[in-house]
């Protein structure tokens, strides 16, 4: 079902939607003005369409006939002056919103002066609507109230009784003629606009297309905040909020970077081998060390032996112990500097059968102080390890490389 709203800033009224409201809020845009207002708070009630046809229609309504006219007597005509007649003004027409024609009553036909004891009171202005209070510019000319309703409900103002002349009470009663029935050649449903609403009101300002583009009218008065978009502190507030957000997430990505290069220091110096100095430089303060290549597939056992020592063949330790010398020759193949492996010496027996197992530590093969310096790339080296076995008779022996 359609609803009407009504603009509290040019008073345009136009239909929309419930399935809009709802989807927006309540937040309508005019499409005279541009004025965003809460089309919820400016509903306009409907008027069934029983009145209006009833209002309407003049014929319906029984009048009483209309007294036969009085002959007038011989005598000679008194000098008062006759009342003239009210003529109606001419009538302009009136704009009128897109609604259902309101019914209006008719208004009753005024009596003689001499025939009515005292005025009638007009009835009290309809309670505008909330958005509307305390908003004179938009009361003062809104179709919904009446034109010029805030005139009505100046202080001070009565209205004063219709004088139709100074017609003393012994007047010829053939002078009192009825008046024309304003029903008959008005306005139909016997509306009569009143003579002031005819001019233009020299307070009213005329309204600037666009001027109001960004206003807000109608949702504050009514205990709701305006949107988002149009608080200015909402907006400031948002400002920070983001600046912050943009502060933390460009911390957050260098603490992620600095751990990156923690992490992996030592694929970087291998990578970079001009960077070892400062990755070095900054580990020295937290601890942590920068290390070498491990390819270990890039360095070759080129040759070796495990024989008893120089004119000591079979040679026999005090507890039937022998006495053995490992010669090994390394080869790093690689282009970048490495750790030294450890080597892993099987000895096995007539069978084949692995007897003992021994593992040696760049510390056990090196000299002191040599182990922390990298194996350079395209070095060899020659190493020379005593070897004593005990309790087992040593007939072959095998070799191996890794990295502990």
């Amino acid at each position: 079902m359609a609803l009407t709203t009504r603009c509290p800033h040019c008073g345009t009224a136009f239909k929309v939607v419930p399935d809009q409201l709802r989807v927006r809020n309540g937040l309508v845009r005019c499409g005279a003005c541009d004025t965003v207002f809460d089309g919820r708070a400016c509903l306009v009630a409907q008027i069934p369409q029983t009145l209006s046809a009833a209002a309407v229609a003049p014929s319906a309504v029984p009048r009483a006939p209309a007294p036969p006219p009085v002959s007038e007597p011989s005598l000679p005509e008194p000098s008062v002056p006759e009342p003239s007649v009210p003529v109606p003004l001419p009538q302009r027409p009136i704009p009128e919103p897109s609604l259902p024609e309101p019914s209006i009553p008719e208004r009753a036909i005024p009596e003689p002066a001499a025939s009515r004891a005292e005025p009638q009171l007009r009835a009290a202005p309809p309670t505008p609507p909330a958005v509307l209070r305390g908003r004179t510019d938009i009361r003062r000319h809104d179709p919904y109230l009446g034109r010029h309703s805030m005139d009505d409900e100046a202080p001070g103002f009565e209205e004063q009784p219709e004088d139709y002349g100074s017609e003393p009470d012994d007047a010829p009663a053939h002078i009192a003629a009825p008046a024309p029935s304003p029903v008959a050649g008005g306005a139909p449903g016997g509306y009569v606009p009143e003579a002031h609403g005819d001019y233009p009101d020299p307070d009213v300002v005329p309204a600037v297309r666009g001027e109001a583009r960004t206003r807000y009218y109608g949702v504050t008065d009514v205990g709701r905040s305006p949107p988002e978009f149009l608080d200015p502190e909402r907006q400031a507030r948002r400002s920070m909020v983001r600046s912050l957000w943009g502060y933390g997430c460009v911390l957050g990505l260098l603490l992620l970077a600095l751990q990156v290069v923690y992490v992996y220091r030592t694929a970087i110096a291998v990578a970079m081998p001009q960077l070892r100095p400062l990755l070095t430089s900054v580990c020295e303060p937290l601890g942590c060390e920068i290390g070498y290549a491990r390819r270990i597939e890039r360095i070759f056992i080129t040759a070796s032996s495990l024989q008893p020592p120089r004119g000591q063949a079979g040679a026999q330790g005090q507890d039937d112990g022998s006495r053995l010398i490992l010669r090994v020759s390394l080869r790093n193949r690689y282009d970048r500097p490495q750790h030294w492996p450890a080597l892993r010496l099987d000895l096995t027996d007539l069978s084949d059968t692995v007897v003992v197992r021994k593992v040696l530590l760049p510390d056990d093969y090196l000299p002191p102080g040599q182990s922390a310096a990298p194996f350079e790339p395209g070095a060899e080296r020659n190493i020379e390890v005593p070897i004593e076995v005990k309790g087992a008779q040593v007939n072959g022996y095998q070799l191996d490389k890794f990295f502990p």
